[in-house]
């Protein structure tokens, strides 16, 4: 039987492997020294403003390339920190 495949993700340029196929805007949070709850949780998207990931929110790591995360304070617009 094959080994569990890992998928790859960055939170702020630092590299994150998954053991799940998917992960929630609130795991994504909560890894690495944690992104605080005064900020919100971003996921880069080519040619786009970054896209507001909620908590509940389930994202499919086994898209082609590397998901990239950030957080950017609540208070500004996606994109324009």
């Amino acid at each position: 039987m094959a080994a569990h495949e890992k998928y790859k993700f960055k939170i702020e340029n630092e590299s994150y492997e998954w053991s799940s196929q998917f992960i929630t805007g609130a795991e994504v949070r909560g890894l690495g020294p944690g992104i605080p709850d005064s900020m919100d949780v971003y996921m880069k998207v080519a040619g786009h403003p970054g896209r507001l990931v909620g908590a509940d929110d389930s994202i499919d790591l086994r898209q082609p390339g590397i998901e990239k995360f950030y957080a950017q304070d609540a208070s500004s617009e996606a994109g324009n920190a």
